[in-house]
């Protein structure tokens, strides 16, 4: 939010979107103005889009856009004791995926910079409910196949956990559910012969009670003000 201008991806079509840094409101939650983010936590925040042209621009890109107030019923559904450790995921942008080069545009040259959307399957390592917010850690392949080496880029993604559904117990549909916020990744490891990085971010907890929490006083004191 620092920068003089930030670059957005909106579309899988070669675009140019430059916006200023004034066309969001950044809301921290859990912030100490003094300490500042700990290192192990909590880190979670989201923006809020102020320019309306902005708005119109990314809504008239089609994309689906997922309702956190409709999704949060399905929380003491599907996070109970006895839910899956496979079938997790994390998504986001590995930096090492990302290409930069240059082509030419209406006869000039331009710096092109594609950058690949990934979803990487894992496992659930672990879960912890600390200090009111909560952490999910899962286990992703790290520089074996098309695994990527380090996962920086990741922070801010989301970790799915992808929910095999049946209603007539012969054919299964998946419903993926935001099950955290990825935040840091851990030194490679290996497991069961396996190179792997534990990526661990906010929990559901943190997603469906602090951050719907944090946006509707938002916009409460919007509204009596």
């Amino acid at each position: 939010m620092a920068a003089d201008h930030i670059a957005l991806s909106v579309s899988e079509a070669k675009h140019q979107l430059w916006v200023e840094p004034k066309a969001f409101e950044h809301v921290r939650i859990g912030y100490d103005e003094i300490e500042g983010y700990p290192l192990s936590g909590p880190d979670l925040s989201f923006v809020i889009i102020r320019d309306e042209s902005l708005l119109r621009i990314i809504k008239n890109q089609d994309l689906e856009f997922y309702d956190l107030d409709h999704h949060r019923t399905r929380v003491e559904e599907v996070f109970t004791a006895d839910m899956d450790y496979i079938n997790w995921s994390v998504e986001g942008n590995p930096g090492e995926k990302i290409e930069v080069k240059n082509e030419l545009v209406d006869g000039k040259e331009q710096t092109m910079t594609v950058t690949t959307a990934a979803l990487v399957q894992g496992n659930l390592e672990g879960y912890e409910l600390r200090d009111q917010f909560d952490y999910v850690t899962i286990l992703l392949g790290s520089g074996f196949e098309e695994f990527p080496a380090s996962y920086k880029g990741v922070s801010g993604g989301g970790i799915w956990y992808q929910r095999f559904v049946t209603r007539n117990g012969k054919t299964y549909d998946v419903e993926p559910i935001l099950a955290g916020i990825a935040c840091w990744q851990g030194h490679r490891t290996v497991k069961k012969g396996y190179k792997v990085r534990a990526i661990t971010g906010h929990g559901w907890v943190s997603i469906y009670g602090h951050v719907r929490k944090a946006l509707a006083e938002k916009r409460a004191s919007e509204q009596r003000a």
